[in-house]
């Protein structure tokens, strides 16, 4: 398919495979408004549209990623690995547990498969995680990641400074002695909560069949408990179809979501808090 109507593009991720071409960072205005404030922040150009001749490398990184690229619901994927995602996702911005930022940080695509696709007996839910500096398109957050997601938190931020450094080899977070390490929480705890979390406080308005690339962060395969979930980050995202959502479309989705969570259809709507309800990323122009 054709690269149009990005909605997520890592510019230091796509330069990474053309390290003799390091991208030149120039200040730039990153604007974050929500109803009652609107802040201001220095950054680099990275949310800004892929440029012809960046669509035409990403073409030559796709295609070669491709031949050796895993359908996000293989088995046995490992950290390091990439995949290709085609199915309905949602998106949105959070940030750090604590204080309400000026401007969130993270972005969250999350989405499932069902069993009956997946050629096996469960689904398998993905959720890709990036830098709110590679956002192309106005979204809602879904608020602060949640207690206790510190890790995850930090684990996305430290992914995309090695991207910008041209670093390509999984992070130290990743390796397997940290993951051995012991904590409070169990990292797939944590990525299922937020996974949850995000789905169900997200409105079907900012849902929409995509696709691209990610490189496989974590997988979780517990399924007596969960459903199968991986985590990546993804190096683009875009629209699979150039047609909007229809309302009836948009509908639908909110009916789905009204009975998964056992609500009313009239009634329901995402779980903010007060601070976040009607709070918006606008990326910079």
């Amino acid at each position: 398919m054709r690269l149009v109507n990005m909605i997520y593009f890592s510019r230091p991720r796509l330069n990474a495979f053309f390290p003799e071409h390091p991208p030149r960072l120039l200040p730039t205005v990153k604007v974050g408004v929500n109803l009652e404030v609107a802040s201001v922040e220095m950054g680099s150009p990275a949310a800004r549209s892929p440029t012809d001749a960046e669509l035409h490398r990403l073409r030559q990184v796709r295609q070669q990623i491709k031949r050796h690229a895993s359908y996000f619901y293989a088995p046995d994927l490992r950290t390091g690995d990439w995949i290709y995602f085609d199915l309905r996702m949602g998106w949105s911005t959070s940030h750090e547990d604590g204080d309400l930022p000026d401007l969130d940080d993270v972005l969250l695509f999350f989405g499932s498969m069902p069993s009956e696709h997946t050629h096996s007996r469960a689904p398998v839910d993905l959720m890709l995680c990036g830098s709110t500096e590679h956002l192309l398109k106005k979204t809602a957050t879904a608020g602060r990641m949640g207690s206790g997601t510190g890790w995850l938190h930090s684990l996305i931020l430290k992914i995309n400074h090695s991207d910008k450094g041209g670093e390509t080899g999984i992070p130290p977070d990743l390796d397997q002695h940290a993951l051995t390490v012991c904590s409070a929480n169990r990292r797939e705890v944590v990525a299922r909560w937020v996974f949850d979390v995000i789905a169900r406080h997200h409105a079907p308005i900012h849902r929409a069949r995509v696709q691209g690339l990610a490189r496989v962060d974590l997988s979780f395969d517990d399924r007596t408990t969960f459903p199968r979930l991986v985590v990546a980050t993804p190096l683009y995202v875009q629209d699979a179809s150039r047609k909007s959502t229809s309302w009836i479309t948009r509908l639908r989705l909110h009916r789905d979501l009204c009975r998964r969570y056992g609500q009313s259809i009239w009634k329901w709507s995402p779980d903010l808090a007060p601070h976040d309800r009607n709070r918006y990323y606008v990326p910079p122009e």
